[in-house]
């Protein structure tokens, strides 16, 4: 007896010894597998099962720590067939993840792809018949804290042949995570399903509220894996990311769907290719999504996909930025798309298109409406690891129902041409063209890091048919009209976020037409422009106007200076006289340098009258008997006051020798009969040789012309020639003399009209 109580003895120590050995080398093990911190309590054998009553530790590994804690932990061995587990079964599993402040970079394996299952048949068939965790609790880091999960763990299976049934529940607050995977064998292949579904919108901190299900069902034999079905659906709603909370409230999506479904019975072998239907949408202030078949395969430099047959459609009944608002806008892309190499390039279909309702600048004054952009055969090739260096090629057709601004009237243009990006410059090229005939060559050029430059080519307009410019520009003189003419042009423009700089040159020939009730002809202006800082100049080296008639034929006009101002004054501005002069009379009329200041109530001019022939006068003077020969000179200080032209203090006179006045009409000699001063008078004017004819000059605002003349000299056949000097006070309603000279002769309609309707106003 004493015998087998010593031999039961020893073969408990040598148990215990083993143990112990047993448990040092699990230790070492497991802590060179990373497991740190290892420990355990209250563990003993009861009833068949090894039962610990605690068991925590932690794995440290380069992607982080997981903290574990065990309670309630059953083991139940089986030693029929040789042993293994039969039950494990946990009360509580408390399971919490940190991940690495810092990750190192790890080059990929290039040869990675989803193991055979026959090479994890031998250590799968280690695995429990039963596991069971009663209270799974994960943690998970959540910005600057924790997100809590709890739910349960099941597992079934069996050896031979291998067959696993796993399930997991999660729950975080109300919303369910729910997760199964089934895995049976069969003759020579392994036949595997899994699901995983979140029915209930998901609280992601720093993601959204993630709801959606995924199933995956697979075959796999030996290195070959073929996907028998497979979907997944996923939603995300209250999307937040850095780049989506950048966005303007209104173009922020609400929620972002995700469909992804593969070709039944294509191979999952990741050395071959992957075919997939992808559809994602928006909800939100813009609606829209883009479906088409994803194709993807594994290459020699990595991973290359492919969009086959996709189209992208947006729609948004409004969206708006600080100074821009979208109405009706409705995209439609069909594209092609493709990723190798890191780059991204993506093709449009012919159809692509953009288009709005109406589109509003507030900043700028300007609106579109019916806005319609084809830009088919557009290429777009991003590089992802330098994307500021794309490439943009791409025709554009770019019509506008209406463009509405207060400097032009309200109409329709189009613009067609070629868009470009490269080397970090945007280009533009084309035509614009608007309905009113104005019609131009545009060249865009915009750098990144630099302001951007227009260089424009007016198309040649020929106005005899139309006027292009006066229906396009709303502030263009109505009662300015061309009959012909031809303009041409070039302008040059660049700025930053707007227009900074403009400067070009307009050159008009030919120009024939009316302003107000003068006709003119012969009309050459060529004029440089420049704007800057809202300020705008207008200078001329050389206008020429052959012929103006206001009533009087004038002519020529020639004028050289500059005009500067305010883009919100314009009539209010600087004009700068270097040279400026009128042909009258077969004299001119020059007026004297001057800077006149347009924002003042009056200003002030000297007009120098220089040749002025008396024949030429009295031949378009409408006085009866009145002739004459002699050329005046004279200075007139000039003055407008609001706009109207007044005259005081202004002198002519006739230039040496003098000249011959005869006054022989019918009814001077009625009114001088009976009269011996009237008599006198007329007999001295009928051959009058004058030495000095001077004049003092006045002008109203009424239009009241007023000589004081002066005339000293004798007739020779009165009183023997004896010296006569005359002084007259003479009165003239210049707008009524002109008005009637233009009606003695050949008038245009429109002057005509334009006299009765002046007449009409000014009648009482």
């Amino acid at each position: 007896m004493r015998r087998v109580a010593g031999l039961i003895t020893l073969a408990v120590l040598i148990l215990l010894l083993l143990t112990l050995l047993a448990g040092q080398w699990l230790q070492r093990s497991l802590h060179g597998a990373g497991v740190q911190q290892l420990d355990w309590e209250h563990w003993r054998w009861t009833e068949g099962s090894l039962q610990i009553g605690g068991l925590s530790g932690v794995h440290a590994a380069e992607q982080g720590r997981l903290g574990f804690r065990v309670e309630g932990l059953v083991l139940r061995p089986i030693w029929d067939g040789g042993p293994r587990l039969q039950q494990v079964r946990a009360e509580l599993v408390q399971l919490v993840w940190q991940p690495a402040a810092q990750l190192p970079a790890s080059a990929p394996d290039e040869a990675w792809s989803l193991p055979a299952l026959e090479d994890l048949a031998a250590p799968l068939s280690w695995l429990p018949g039963e596991l069971q965790v009663d209270r799974l609790l994960v943690q998970l880091p959540c910005d600057e804290t924790f997100c809590d999960l709890q739910g349960s763990l099941q597992l079934r299976s069996q050896p031979q042949p291998l067959a696993l049934d796993v399930r997991l529940d999660l729950l975080q607050q109300e919303q369910w995570l729910q997760g199964r995977m089934q895995l049976q064998q069969q003759q020579d292949s392994y036949l595997t399903r899994a699901e995983l579904a979140v029915p209930e919108p998901l609280p992601l901190p720093g993601i959204g509220l993630l709801s959606g299900a995924m199933t995956l069902d697979l075959e796999n034999r030996g290195a070959l894996w073929i996907l028998n079905e497979g979907q997944a659906q996923w939603r995300l709603e209250q999307a937040f990311s850095d780049a989506l909370t950048a966005l303007p409230e209104d173009w922020r999506p609400r929620v972002l769907s995700l469909e992804i479904t593969p070709d039944p019975g294509s191979i999952a072998d990741w050395q071959q290719r992957l075919e997939l239907a992808v559809r994602a949408r928006l909800e939100g202030g813009i609606e829209g999504g883009l479906e088409g078949r994803l194709l993807l395969a594994r290459a020699a430099t990595g991973w290359e996909a492919e969009l086959d047959g996709g189209r992208l459609q947006l729609a948004a009944d409004r969206l708006r930025l600080p100074d821009l608002e979208v109405r009706g806008l409705a995209l439609d892309w069909p594209l092609q798309g493709r990723f190798a190499e890191g780059q991204l390039t993506l093709t449009l279909g012919e159809q692509a298109s953009l288009a709005a309702s109406k589109v509003t600048l507030a900043a700028a004054e300007l609106a579109v409406t019916g806005l319609d952009a084809r830009m088919g055969g557009a290429r777009l090739a991003v590089p992802l690891e330098y994307p500021d260096q794309l490439a943009l090629h791409s025709a554009l057709q770019l019509g506008m129902q209406q463009l509405q601004h207060p400097a032009l009237i309200s109409q329709g243009w189009a613009l067609n041409g070629e868009l470009q990006h490269s080397s970090g410059v945007l280009g533009l090229s084309g035509r614009l063209a608007g309905q009113g005939g104005l019609n131009a060559d545009l060249s865009l050029d915009w750098p990144a890091q630099a302001d951007w430059r227009l260089q424009m080519t007016l198309g040649e307009m020929f106005l005899r048919a139309a006027n292009p410019l006066a229906a396009t520009f709303a502030d263009w003189p109505q009662l300015l009209s061309f009959s012909s003419g031809r303009l041409s042009g070039q302008l040059q423009a660049r700025g930053s976020d707007g227009l900074d700089q403009l400067s070009g040159r307009l050159q008009l020939s030919g120009g024939q037409g009316i302003y107000d009730r003068a006709s003119f002809s012969g009309l050459s202006a060529p004029l440089e422009l420049g704007l800057r800082n809202d300020r705008l100049q207008l200078a001329t080296e050389g206008l020429v106007l052959e012929t103006v008639d206001p009533g009087l034929p004038l002519g020529p006009l020639r004028l050289r200076g500059s005009y500067t101002a305010e883009l919100a004054h314009l009539d209010k501005g600087l004009l700068q006289l270097e040279a400026a002069s009128i042909g009258v009379l077969e004299g001119q009329v020059r007026l004297e340098p001057a800077r006149v200041d347009l924002s003042q109530s009056r200003q002030s001019l000297v007009a120098l009258v220089e040749g002025v022939e008396l024949a030429r006068l009295f031949e378009v003077y409408p006085a009866e008997g009145l002739s004459g020969r002699g050329t005046l000179d004279g200075r007139f200080p000039v003055s407008l006051v609001d706009g109207k032209l007044l005259v005081d203090g202004g002198r002519l006179q006739a230039r040496e020798p003098g000249g011959v006045l005869r006054y022989r009409a019918a009814q001077l000699s009625d009114m001088a009969a009976g009269n011996p001063g009237l008599e006198q008078l007329a007999a001295a004017l009928d051959d009058f040789r004058y030495r000095v004819l001077s004049s003092d000059v006045s002008y109203d605002e009424q239009g009241k012309l007023l000589l004081g003349l002066h005339l000293e000299g004798s007739n020779p056949t009165f009183q023997q020639g004896r010296q006569v000097n005359l002084n007259i006070q003479l009165e003239e309603d210049i707008p009524a003399l002109l008005t009637s000279l233009q009606l003695s002769g050949q008038v245009n309609e429109i002057i005509r009209k334009r006299i009765e309707q002046r007449y009409l106003q000014r009648s009482p």
